[in-house]
């Protein structure tokens, strides 16, 4: 058994460095961003927010949450990435999907939305080899590439850790084949340990062992205030915004909200899942980020941290 790892997620806002290094101080493990191209509401590009995140931290892990693999060749992603972990001395994890919930980035990237998945397989496949340090060639339905080399290498050997996300049996299979973790995306715990259990055939299908610190992860929004109503409410309009559709009727399913004990219990759910990694997005004022972070950090994240994975 393991101790649960607890991320942040600054959702492609803009953060000042100091915040960015508050976060790390008050204990998170990982640091995460989001990633959209073109979106209804502003949001920065993640492998910048993560390199720059990277030049202001000593310790904490950065993770995109989560790169449109299929928007990006992969050379160039292979590149973006590998100097993100240099620079951040070996703490970048990389987590993928295929995106499709707004489709305008995908005509204004020139990329077909059907040939999502075969682009993140194949991506995923020549970032690895990139990784490798060795010379290769590929041949793939969409990418072709001749006597090619990346150097220098990642810090990590390997390159960095890969999760994927999603929430379809394609993605668990891609995850079951390439990744070292598997991250959901709006999942209910029932939906989390489903999803588990076949990810873990899936890889059996094909005769993989997942290692032991394969990382099965909960993203969750999570909006504090002593009264439950209120943090509810406050909830259903801030995700309302950022989704750009109503959210009264499915926020009890997608955002832990209440008192501190409330959350903790919510949380715990996910972990009794089988859940080994929660990435925790704070609903609050900008204005008022940094309390809220400190009070999550103060009332919740211990008790996070204790938990240990079943």
């Amino acid at each position: 058994m393991a101790n649960i790892q607890i991320g942040f997620h600054i959702d492609g806002d803009v953060w000042e460095p100091e915040q960015i290094t508050q976060v790390e101080d008050h204990g998170f493990d990982i640091l995460t961003t989001g990633e959209h191209i073109l979106f209804f509401r502003p949001i920065l590009d993640t492998v910048t927010v993560l390199a720059y995140a990277a030049a202001v931290t000593k310790k904490i892990k950065l993770l995109p949450s989560t790169l449109i693999l299929p928007l990006r060749h992969p050379t160039m992603m292979a590149k973006e990435l590998t100097s993100i972990d240099i620079l951040s001395k070996g703490r970048l994890i990389a987590s993928v999907g295929i995106g499709g919930d707004y489709p305008r980035e995908f005509e204004a990237c020139g990329v077909p939305m059907n040939e999502r998945g075969v682009r993140a397989n194949e991506g995923i496949e020549i970032m690895r080899k990139y990784w490798s340090g060795e010379r290769f060639d590929y041949d793939g339905r969409i990418f072709q590439l001749k006597d090619v080399d990346m150097l220098p290498p990642p810090h990590q050997t390997g390159g960095p850790p890969l999760w994927v996300c999603g929430r379809s049996d394609p993605a668990m299979k891609r995850a079951a084949k390439y990744g070292n973790g598997w991250q959901p995306y709006m999942y209910t715990a029932d939906q989390v340990a489903e999803s588990i259990t076949k990810v873990k055939d899936f890889a059996a299908d094909i005769g993989r062992e997942l290692d032991d610190d394969f990382a099965f992860t909960t993203f969750m929004y999570v909006s504090m205030h002593d009264d439950a109503q209120e943090a509810r409410n406050r909830a259903i309009e801030q995700l309302s915004y950022r989704f750009n559709m109503p959210f009264e009727k499915i926020v009890d399913k997608y955002c832990a909200y209440g008192p501190a004990d409330k959350i903790i219990e919510s949380l715990s759910e996910y972990v009794a899942a089988g859940t080994n990694h929660i990435i925790v997005a704070l609903v609050m004022p900008e204005e008022e980020r940094m309390d809220y972070v400190a009070k999550f950090a103060e009332e919740i994240l211990p008790a996070l941290q204790r938990m240990q994975t079943v």
